[in-house]
């Protein structure tokens, strides 16, 4: 049985042809995608194949993440089909500003969470629980994730949170009420990721880097993770955390990046798969360091090994390539 239950949607990525401009480009190539499902299958990649709760469209587009699903050894037991069209997330040029993802398709299929359905049996089956955020942009949704972080606390299990902060995605009138659900689930959370990007956008913290993964400790969560592009992460911890308190950065790796598209999946997948098998952790205040730059050196080589290719999820390499290029770069 599998020990940790990703949360969240399964989308399309449209990747664009070449082209200055989404005007411009000649056509588009459609991936599967999604946070929690890259995430999910990420982890299945590495060696730690999840269960996954998830919505999927009766589309075609539907049928195509189903599919996918099963060929990366994602379970479907918790997968609803429900009627109407994907979301597409349509990915913009390299090198173009501004919005990188613009969304199509039926919010209320990929994002719309039953409350009702959150699956309290396979919560109190699982040590871990990984929640993506875009769905607390979506009313039922919201409401679906701040139970499903509330019971997994409950019962003990280490809960992950990916803030990803979607301004697209909220409807108008909404930022308040999708800000207080983070400030909710991050009070559920265990480990918290995040971006300066991403929280800067919520007001919740004007910090950078360390000092913003200090002020997310605040809300809740034992171990916060900064993520910083192509300069690595950074992750603070307090005293709570099974590895200690303690403060880690890793600066990445240097490769030749052919699209970024879900490296941040990548790199929270890579850090879930190690921090999840060093749970009891070291005590001294050296090891806890030791152990937190372990797990941020081999994110950031799932991270670096994704974006040599094209797709968040066709890109996600396995655990052997990871640990190969780990002990390469070393």
């Amino acid at each position: 049985m599998t020990d940790i239950l990703v949360v969240g949607e399964t989308l399309v990525d449209m990747l664009p042809g070449p082209g200055e401009t989404l005007r411009d480009v000649d056509g588009f190539t459609h991936r599967p995608g999604g946070a929690p499902a890259n995430v999910a299958v990420g982890l299945s990649r590495l060696g730690a194949p999840p269960a996954f709760w998830t919505r999927l469209g009766d589309d075609p587009f539907g049928d195509f993440l189903r599919e996918t699903l099963d060929e990366e050894g994602v379970p479907d037991a918790l997968s609803r089909r429900v009627a109407g069209n994907t979301t597409l997330a349509v990915v913009s040029p390299p090198g173009v500003d501004g919005r990188r993802f613009r969304f199509y398709g039926s919010r209320d299929v990929t994002f719309g969470f039953e409350p009702e359905a959150v699956p309290a049996d396979v919560l109190a089956s699982v040590s871990w629980v990984h929640i993506g955020g875009v769905a607390l942009t979506h009313p039922a949704g919201r409401t679906a994730m701040r139970r499903a972080a509330a019971v997994a606390d409950e019962r003990g299990c280490t809960v992950s949170f990916d803030v990803n902060y979607r301004p697209d995605l909220v409807p108008e009138g909404d930022r308040d009420a999708v800000v207080e659900a983070i400030r909710d689930v991050l009070g559920d959370t265990d480990v918290a990721f995040a971006s300066d990007e991403d929280v800067a956008a919520t007001g919740i913290s004007s910090h950078e880097g360390e000092d913003l993964a200090r002020d997310l400790l605040e809300f809740g969560p034992h171990t916060a993770v900064v993520t910083l592009g192509s300069a690595g992460a950074v992750a603070a911890s307090s005293a709570a955390a099974p590895w200690g308190e303690t403060t880690a950065r890793h600066g990445g790796f240097s490769v030749a990046a052919v699209d970024a598209t879900g490296a941040g999946d990548a790199f929270t997948a890579g850090l879930i798969r190690r921090l999840a098998a060093r749970a009891d952790g070291a005590t001294s205040p050296a090891a806890a360091e030791a152990d937190l730059e372990d797990a941020l050196a081999f994110a950031n080589a799932t991270a670096a090994l994704s974006v040599q290719d094209r797709g968040g999820m066709t890109a996600l390499p396995d655990r052997e390539a990871v640990e190969a290029f780990v002990a390469d770069e070393s």
